[in-house]
């Protein structure tokens, strides 16, 4: 049975940043094309309506990823879960994790997001990059842990 989460967060949606290069890039592709040769209006409509489907498709695999994520800290420790077709999913209790910590940037400071790296008790370590709220969730992993072994969250 899981665990209701005390603290809840996923990716940042800046991780669709991509897809919306990629469609702004195919839809300036397919105007300098329609433009640029003077089609006729069928064959420019087919290709604006191609142009749109590889656009909105580059979206659907970025989008799901992002909602299917989740980094969560439970009662019993960390649930991490990440992908999409291979969708991988970590639980570490909390004896396990020595310490969290939460590395913004400059822009990751002002849009509320960071990469987070969760420290193994046998020195280890993962990164978990553009997390939304990654300070919150430091201080709630920190928070949750039992005994006072953790250090307190930094500003």
């Amino acid at each position: 049975m899981e665990q209701p989460a005390a603290f809840r967060t996923r990716f940042h949606p800046i991780v669709l940043s991509g897809a919306v290069t990629f469609a702004l890039t195919v839809a300036g592709i397919v105007a300098l094309i329609i433009v640029r040769n003077d089609l006729p209006a069928e064959p420019a409509r087919q290709l604006a309506l191609a142009g749109l489907v590889v656009a909105l498709g580059g979206f659907v695999a970025p989008v799901v990823r992002w909602r299917r994520s989740e980094l969560a800290v439970t009662g019993q420790g960390l649930r991490i879960r990440t992908g999409f077709l291979r969708a991988h999913t970590t639980v570490l209790p909390h004896e396990a994790v020595a310490d969290v910590e939460a590395r913004p940037t400059l822009l990751g400071r002002l849009l509320d997001y960071g990469t987070v790296r969760i420290v193994a008790a046998d020195g280890t370590y993962e990164e978990v990059p553009r997390v939304a709220r990654a300070e919150a969730f430091r201080d709630a992993v920190r928070a949750a842990a039992p005994g006072s072994r953790r250090r307190r969250p930094s500003r």
